[in-house]
């Protein structure tokens, strides 16, 4: 990456609590999915883990502050912008080895299973150019978690042109267009379901795509933006955390009580859910980024940290893994209690995996040894 991003520890937190989220939701579906409850504090859990996929737009928001930082410097100290030449190889070299490997393996998986129909020449050229979510033939996800990257890969194509309008627009006013965007987008994807004109060019399933999510992706710039411009005092970067905190806990709630909320058509909610959530989230990075003490706690630590480190990797494998465990019969209680298999083994196993595939595939390609994993693609 042109240019180089300040190493955060909470924001390496952040990353590993994004991570942890989307494997807390799979491992706790994988299980059987029961009720979590703390009975003696009458809590029910259960709404944070059925929500693990909010994660996954931690980690979109993640990407728009950590990705435009070296931009948005160079135009307040007044140099020449980041080389995109080398932004887009230090994506690839950061991205692709992990990626390919696994897609190589899932690859022979399926050949020794006999299904050659999902590694069609066309199908594995579309997953290998990150295209999935905009060729004109249907691509079966390898690994169901890919959905995320061709959103993320995209972003960085439009991350140049969003910095350039947080360069030439205050803050508030770039902010605005992009949720505004993003929500007109996604009245649009709805508004295809009825209009057969309109889904000749917008069909619904686009709304998990990059011009319905790019206010999460934008919610990370405009918070780096601050950061730099105006700093928070301490107690701004605490309130900042536990306003972002409270409000995606409540939303966990929220959503959770309305189920899956874009396969129901849940007007007006799905036009602003992931709006709100680009909000909290941007406050938490925010009060990470500015380095209150609770976020130090909370993020800082060993384990999240390195839980950061490993979040790309961790993200890639622990899927496939549990459907591992699925296939041999592990997660159904065939062998012992689905709950404590993924617990006690399988999920130990999942970070073992993870470690050794960042230890092993992604450090090596890495510029510079000492990048540190927050700036890794989810």
């Amino acid at each position: 990456m042109a240019g180089s991003a300040t190493y955060l520890p909470n924001l390496t937190g952040v990353r590993g609590l994004a991570a942890l989220w989307v494997l807390a939701l799979h491992a706790w579906q994988f299980s059987g999915g029961a009720p979590v409850r703390v009975p003696l504090l009458h809590l029910d859990l259960t709404p944070l883990f059925a929500c693990g996929y909010f994660g996954v737009d931690l980690f979109f928001v993640l990407s728009g502050f950590l990705l435009s930082m070296p931009f948005h410097r160079a135009v307040m100290d007044g140099t020449p912008r980041p080389s995109l030449r080398h932004f887009w190889i230090h994506r690839c070299r950061r991205v692709l080895p992990a990626y390919w490997l696994q897609l190589a393996i899932l690859s022979a998986v399926m050949l020794y299973a006999g299904r050659q129909d999902a590694v069609a020449p066309r199908i594995l050229f579309a997953h290998a150019a990150l295209i999935q979510n905009i060729v004109p033939w249907p691509v079966p996800l390898l690994n169901p978690v890919y959905w995320s990257m061709p959103v993320e890969w995209d972003f960085y194509l439009a991350l140049p042109l969003l910095a350039w309008l947080f360069a030439r627009s205050r803050w508030p006013v770039a902010l605005l267009l992009a949720f505004s965007f993003a929500i007109a987008f996604r009245v649009l994807c709805y508004r295809s379901l009825q209009d057969p004109s309109l889904a000749a060019v917008i069909s619904y399933g686009a709304i998990q795509q990059l011009p319905a999510r790019v206010d999460q992706f934008v919610a990370g710039i405009g918070v780096a933006w601050i950061v730099l411009r105006t700093p928070l005092s301490t107690r701004g970067a605490t309130a900042s955390l536990v306003a972002g905190l409270v409000g995606i806990v409540l939303l966990a709630y929220e959503a959770t009580a309305r189920g899956d909320f874009l396969i129901k058509e849940d007007v007006p909610y799905l036009f602003f859910h992931h709006s709100l959530t680009a909000i909290a989230f941007g406050l938490i990075v925010l009060g990470a980024a500015a380095g209150s003490r609770p976020a130090a706690a909370l993020f800082a630590n060993r384990p999240m940290t390195w839980l950061g480190l490993i979040s790309y990797s961790l993200y890639l494998w622990h899927y496939p893994l549990l459907e591992l465990a699925q296939f041999e019969g592990f997660t159904i209680g065939r062998h012992m209690p689905a709950g404590l298999f993924v617990v006690a083994i399988a999920v130990p196993a999942i970070l073992l995996i993870a470690w050794l595939s960042y230890q092993f595939v992604e450090r090596p390609f890495l510029k510079d040894a000492k990048l540190p994993a927050v700036l890794a693609a989810p």
